[in-house]
């Protein structure tokens, strides 16, 4: 076809070619010191150019531009250029090559040891719509550049490191172990302990003390983790506090956001083979609420060596202890068997039963107080019968002090029987003691062994348990227990012993809407003990035979009768003796009267 002015012909196209060479290619920066003194690498790019048709082989101008770390981004490049970066290169003719030199300075302390370092030269014409010299038949001619040619050239210097494999590939083995701590001080030293853990689980009390969480990072049996580093990702319910590491080293440390919620930790670089960082992440808990049931922290190790690696949970249940205490007093302590033994259908008060004995439970609130969010209650193990259902322990009245006015339960437990208001209820069926008995135990006035016994609700005792509320205890509370100890029972089941231990026990318990609240087991039970002597005057009386006590009284009498006589005897001797003497003296006057004449 012909062409029809004005006539238009297609563009000449120019593939531009360019080489790039880096020496050295290849560095050891630790070998070579390069982080003590500056190490430099020298670079040269040629370019040369084809253009179609090939008749068109006017000069060319191009533009070229290096650049070092080409493609990363980096907040602070590894290398820098010494002098300019961009320039212009005059190519005379087609296959004409031309080339240029430029230096390169490695930085010192760059972070990145492992990835190669890129470094590229781009080139482009230095104005399409020129050239350096045109003959007056292209003049309308312009090249244009080959689209389908790469206008960019890359090379890489490789840093080898001594801690990795044969082909310079870091293959490291991290793992990451973590624990919740508690912290205290011993010497000026920092102790750890880890806190108490629930079916695996670490608990975290909130408290105005911090909480450490502990994280091992171990590099064992792997190549050299190169910047390895740690990122803890916390919920709003915790706050980064501080950390502290366990070594001191340059290149390790942690960073936090503004919000505490975000922590970057540099663990080295590199983190070597065989080696491990254990460092603590001090937490604050105040921003734990008592819908908080757990504590959940997210942890990442990361590492630009080959490996892959796996989110970790770092999980906490989240318990508020509440610090109850329960201390038991009993008055008294020590009883011994009353003279009164009726049976239940005889005794009309509750003062013939037997001695009065009161129980005294204190409790004490060593934390907060229990007012908004949570009830305490006193567990008593109450035993009002033995072991065949006689009354042991008889309650008549419960009183509280330092709490709400509550009945503790169940409420017929509590003066059974009606004595202090006289008799509402029909007796239960029991069998009533008896003073007489057959055994022959009580003839020894003094046991050669003391025998004794101790009665127990795990023991067979018939036991009860009394609940008292503890409805708005603040500090301090005392719940006392008035009750009676039942003499016939005692006296008919336990005469073989010198004395009786009966043990009572009280326990703390919680109930609340939250979950996460529990009791602080300083002291949360108690047991009191009340001993009580079974005399044996009255058995030893009724158990006397007739015939001891007549032969007794046998004995006395024959012994007074011959203390009388032995009394009578004697004054009748002594007066003999006295009438005898008499006698003799009117003898030896009459003998001498007849002399004195």
């Amino acid at each position: 076809q012909s062409c029809i002015p004005p006539c238009s012909r297609a563009k000449p196209v120019v593939s531009l070619s360019s080489s790039l060479q880096i020496t050295p290619n290849q560095i050891d920066i630790k070998k070579k010191r390069c982080s003590e003194r500056t190490c430099y690498f020298a670079g040269q790019a040629c370019f040369t150019y084809m253009s179609h048709p090939a008749s068109f082989n006017p000069k060319l101008m191009l533009n070229y531009t290096f650049e070092a770390d080409f493609g990363q981004k980096r907040s602070r490049p590894r290398v820098i250029l010494q002098g300019s970066s961009q320039g212009k290169l005059e190519l005379s003719a087609q296959r004409k090559q031309i080339c240029t030199r430029m230096k390169l300075q490695l930085l010192r302390e760059i972070v990145d040891k492992l990835r190669s370092i890129p470094v590229s030269v781009t080139v482009s014409l230095w104005n399409s719509t020129e050239t350096t010299s045109v003959s007056s038949d292209q003049s309308n001619m312009y090249p244009v550049l080959n689209i389908y040619q790469q206008s960019t050239t890359v090379t890489e210097i490789t840093l080898m490191n001594q801690g990795c494999g044969s082909d310079n590939i870091c293959q490291s083995n991290l793992q990451l172990h973590y624990k919740f701590c508690s912290k205290m001080t011993q010497n000026d030293r920092n102790i750890f302990k880890s806190l108490v853990r629930d079916e695996g689980v670490a608990v975290i009390t909130p408290s105005d003390e911090e909480i450490a969480l502990e994280i091992t990072v171990t590099n064992r049996n792997g190549d050299d983790a190169h910047q390895c580093h740690s990122v803890i990702m916390l919920p709003d319910t915790v706050r980064y506090s501080s950390v502290l590491f366990n070594v001191a080293e340059e290149d390790i440390g942690c960073t936090a956001n503004g919000n505490g919620t975000l922590i970057h930790c540099d663990l080295g670089n590199p983190l070597r083979r065989d080696t491990e960082v254990t460092f603590y992440i001090m937490l604050t808990t105040s921003g734990i609420s008592l819908n908080t049931t757990v504590v959940n922290v997210t942890l990442q190790l990361e590492t630009t060596s080959v490996q892959p690696i796996q989110l970790i949970e770092a999980s906490a249940k989240v318990v508020f202890e509440l610090e109850l205490q329960v201390n038991g007093l009993l008055r008294p302590s020590q009883v011994s068997l009353g003279d009164i033994m009726k049976g239940e259908s005889a005794i009309k008060s509750a003062n013939e039963i037997g001695p009065s004995v009161q129980y005294e439970f204190r409790i004490t609130n060593l934390g907060r107080p229990l007012k908004s969010f949570a009830n305490a209650s006193l567990n008593i193990n109450w035993p009002k019968e033995n072991s065949v259902g006689k009354w042991l322990l008889y309650l008549v009245h419960i009183h509280s002090e330092g709490v709400h006015t509550v009945p503790c339960t169940p409420v017929d437990e509590v003066n059974p029987l009606k004595l202090v208001k006289g008799w509402d209820a029909p007796p239960r069926q029991r069998r009533e003691a008896k003073l007489e008995s057959s055994s022959t135990e009580g003839l020894s006035i003094i046991p050669s062994r003391r025998k004794y016994k101790t009665l127990t609700c795990s023991a067979g005792l018939g036991c009860v348990q009394i609940r008292c509320p503890l409805l708005g205890l603040d500090s301090t509370a005392r719940v006392v227990l008035h009750s009676r100890l039942w003499n016939t029972t005692l006296a008919e089941d336990y005469s073989s012993l010198n004395y009786l231990d009966i043990v009572v026990e009280a326990s703390l318990s919680l109930s609340s809407f939250f979950e996460n609240i529990g009791l602080k087991s300083i002291r949360p039970v108690t047991q009191v003990k009340l001993t009580v002597f079974l005399e044996r005057k009255v058995k030893f009386l009724t158990k006397v035979a007739w015939w001891i006590i007549f032969l007794t009284v046998l004995s006395l009498l024959l012994c007074l009768g011959f203390i009388v006589y032995l009394l009578w005897k004697r004054d009748c001797i002594r007066g003999l003796a006295h009438k005898n003497k008499q006698s003799h003296d009117q003898d030896q006057k009459a003998e001498m009267a007849p002399l004195k004449g």
